[in-house]
């Protein structure tokens, strides 16, 4: 899932912004989601590009990745394989 934290101008991100980004990187197997009041975005400050791994089950950001390591963290295969089960 793809959050946009504001607009090309600074702004509010909205719906209509979220689709221009799907349209605009003929995005296909990803959400975008206009996230305005940063809700998946833990602490005051936002490094970007950011990776947040949020737990399904609890909705709780459970990994936090400020910049670009070029490979996935191994908390998000840890993370899977934890609710794979009931």
């Amino acid at each position: 899932m793809t959050l946009l934290l504001d607009d090309q101008n600074g702004q509010a991100p909205t719906t209509q912004g979220a689709q221009f980004w799907i349209d605009q990187f003929n995005l296909s197997n990803v959400y975008v989601v206009a996230d305005p009041s940063f809700s998946l975005v833990p602490g005051n400050s936002v490094g970007t590009p950011q990776l947040s791994v949020v737990d399904p089950r609890t909705m709780q950001v459970v990994y936090l990745q400020e910049g670009y390591s070029g490979s996935s963290p191994s908390q998000l295969v840890q993370l899977a394989q934890q609710n794979s089960g009931p």
